[in-house]
């Protein structure tokens, strides 16, 4: 799949757009992931070769719930104008909001805040895949039908290293994110997974290197200084995590609901 220069186009043709933070003002939250997740559907080609999941569009909004699912893909539907049948037949994937809910049960609620006392941002704000499997929906079932079809091609990012991403997100995203900070003006920021982790550190000039760590120092909260304010900061791990992870999560939610 090759790397998009200016911006990308998913499957279908729609293109890939910058996702603005769910919040414009001062919220008591700021909630960090990595990078947007997408609209997903379920296709099935007129050959009926299947995908479960083939991502079609910008995800409505930073971790989407998919409680709208069915409306956000009937108006996807309306923008490409999907010719049904002759492009095969459409339902809803299982993949949509599977981020945004766990943010809202394990971040949110142990948090005791709403969406709505949230800001809920990305360090990367654009899609970029990591998934082989998307890889293989779109090089493998979308693309050939594309050509055979006329239909526009997809031009898709895969996620870098996480090196590469930190650096990225430092250089192209500083500013953006410490104006969205010093808007917010959250009394905690939350960061989920390591590259959010790292790119925090740098933004902010942290000192010291630190790592995120599934022992005793999870989700313990530190002092942080953003733009010569205090406030403070909790390091958790990214949604729907690996099993070490998911273990010491569990223990923090547990003691958060004391």
């Amino acid at each position: 799949m090759v790397e998009p220069t200016g911006g990308g186009a998913f499957p279908f043709g729609r293109p890939v757009l910058r996702r603005k933070p769910s919040a414009k003002s001062r919220r008591r939250v700021f909630v960090l992931g990595a990078y947007p997740s997408a609209l997903h559907i379920a296709w099935w080609s007129p050959h009926r070769k299947g995908i479960r999941a083939l991502v079609v569009d910008n995800e409505p909004a930073p971790f989407w719930a998919a409680e709208d699912e069915r409306k956000q893909i009937d108006a996807w539907k309306t923008a490409v104008r999907f010719r049904v049948g002759e492009w095969g037949e459409v339902e809803t994937s299982e993949a949509n909001g599977k981020t945004g809910r766990w943010v809202d049960e394990h971040v949110l609620s142990p948090l005791g805040v709403t969406r709505d006392e949230a800001c809920l941002s990305c360090c990367v704000d654009t899609y970029h895949y990591t998934d082989p499997g998307i890889a293989f929906a779109v090089d493998e079932r979308y693309q050939p039908f594309a050509r055979e079809a006329g239909l526009p091609g997809a031009c898709l990012a895969p996620r870098p290293r996480e090196g590469a991403f930190v650096e990225l997100a430092v250089t192209g995203h500083r500013e953006r994110l410490l104006k969205e900070l010093s808007v917010v003006v959250p009394e905690i920021v939350v960061t989920l997974g390591h590259a959010p982790y790292r790119v925090l550190r740098t933004i902010t000039e942290m000192q010291g290197g630190g790592k995120l760590r599934p022992d005793a120092s999870y989700g313990v909260e530190q002092p942080l200084t953003v733009g010569g304010r205090k406030t403070l900061w909790l390091a958790l791990s990214a949604p729907n995590p690996s099993p070490e992870y998911a273990e010491v999560h569990a223990r923090w939610r547990q003691q958060r609901a004391g």
